[in-house]
């Protein structure tokens, strides 16, 4: 066991070693001006304006904050993102951009703190994770998803059903990657959870209608139609960028979403929303590296799994230098394994699991 401890710990020091000198050596345009951190910023400083669905506007204010912008970098959030980040955008650019990836950091914190694993493993997991050093070193905000899932599930574990749905409701900050969340729900008969994050995000578009008026609605239409969103498919962790744009995407789609619900039907809470987090990122027409970090819950998951195969795919999604859609391919054996494991299980009543874990501790 001491060896063990020992192995692992060299593995964690190395990958966060490896990481902080690529970062310390990027350039300023790959490590500032590339951020997309930098947007967030710029919808902060333009907030309680449409002016932040402007690129124009956008790129000014990034030029003014950072001296440079990247074409890509548009600002997408719904508009409450950019009233949360009013506050951080009044500090300096640099002092804004650590700030919150030490911010991103304690978030992942909460995560590997909350979400039932070995934490020195999924540690040193995270260490060599590429979609959590891209989502540090660009200051993405995946890693606070990932604590809300977590804080979730703690709560629908210990009985507070609400508290859940709340946390679930925050997740609109990214709400393309939840479409699958769902399936966990009606399978689970989580009402009181559904209502409460309903009631969440209700408020949270509230606020949005109060500071910019019903105006808001079209002009975010108009922004996320951008043909700057997508301007690379190897940047994308999704179906869509596996398949480089081709139609095929939207059936893999399919296979995805009926892989995502027989684990669902059969499968512990923790694995059910793993494997709808997986799913919603790779169904999702757009995202970027980062978002892959999504993908994290189920490779820890998958530690579990019976096979030694299986086993080795979790561990192989973790390799930073392997071809471009290997992550993709990973998660989709991942998760036909988990149905696969699964398999022997006897269906449960709806229902009848969300008691079971609603009880325990």
């Amino acid at each position: 066991m001491k060896v063990r401890h020992a192995v692992v710990i060299a593995f964690l020091v190395t990958g966060v070693l490896l990481r902080a000198w690529i970062l310390s050596h990027l350039s300023r345009d790959l490590a500032v001006c590339s951020a997309d951190f930098g947007s967030f910023y710029a919808g902060g400083k333009l907030a309680g304006s449409l002016a932040m669905y402007s690129p124009t506007a956008v790129f000014a204010a990034e030029d003014r904050a950072m001296g440079c912008h990247t074409q890509n970098l548009i600002f997408i959030k719904p508009p409450f993102y950019g009233l949360m980040m009013m506050p951080i955008a009044r500090l300096p650019f640099e002092t804004a951009l650590w700030l919150w990836r030490i911010l991103g950091l304690a978030a992942l914190g909460v995560f590997l703190w909350l979400w039932p694993c070995d934490r020195l493993v999924a540690a040193a997991a995270c260490a060599w994770f590429l979609p959590e050093a891209t989502n540090f070193t660009t200051g993405q905000d995946v890693a606070f998803v990932l604590a809300l899932i977590a804080g979730a599930c703690y709560c629908l574990k210990t009985g507070r059903p609400v508290a859940a749905g709340v946390l679930f409701g925050l997740g609109a900050i990214k709400f393309h990657l939840f479409l699958l969340l769902p399936l966990v729900v009606l399978r689970r008969k989580l009402w009181r959870t559904a209502a409460a994050a309903a009631g969440t995000i209700a408020a949270l578009l509230g606020v949005a209608f109060v500071a910019y008026g019903p105006g808001w609605l079209r002009t975010y239409r108009i922004v996320l139609r951008d043909w700057r969103l997508n301007p690379y498919f190897h940047n994308m962790v999704n179906l869509n960028g596996l398949f480089h744009g081709h139609p095929l995407w939207i059936a893999a789609a399919v296979a995805v979403v009926l892989l995502a619900r027989l684990i669902n039907r059969r499968a512990s809470l923790e694995l059910a929303l793993a494997a709808v987090l997986a799913g919603g990122v790779l169904i999702t027409p757009h995202n970027t590296t980062s978002d892959g970090l999504l993908f994290l819950p189920l490779i820890l998951e998958a530690r579990r799994f019976p096979t030694a195969a299986a086993r080795a795919v979790a561990t192989l999604a973790l390799v930073p230098i392997l071809p471009a859609g290997w992550l993709q391919v990973a998660v989709i054996l991942l998760m036909i394994a988990a149905v696969r494991s699964l398999r022997l299980k006897p269906d449960a009543p709806p229902g009848q699991p969300a008691a079971a874990e609603l009880n325990s501790a």
